[in-house]
């Protein structure tokens, strides 16, 4: 049993290893990967409070022209 887990273990670490992105532009990767931490670990933490925060200040700047686009995109797919 501990050799078919050992087994399993090795072929899960094969799977996830990914080669590392390069972004051409030694700055751009390094803040690439800064940001991209915290999206693997926990995206939901930082995509839902950006969402909501960001839908508001669109409906804020723009009102009610914001909400007819909003009709009219889901009316139209």
């Amino acid at each position: 049993m501990k050799q078919k887990t050992r087994q399993l273990q090795k072929h899960l670490k094969e799977i996830y290893v990914v080669e590392p992105n390069d972004l051409g532009f030694p700055l751009l990767t390094f803040i690439y990967r800064k940001i991209n931490i915290f999206f693997k670990n926990a995206p939901f933490i930082f995509l839902v409070p950006l969402s909501f925060i960001g839908a508001t200040l669109i409906v804020y700047v723009f009102g009610l022209l914001a909400v007819r686009l909003v009709s009219l995109l889901q009316y139209g797919f």
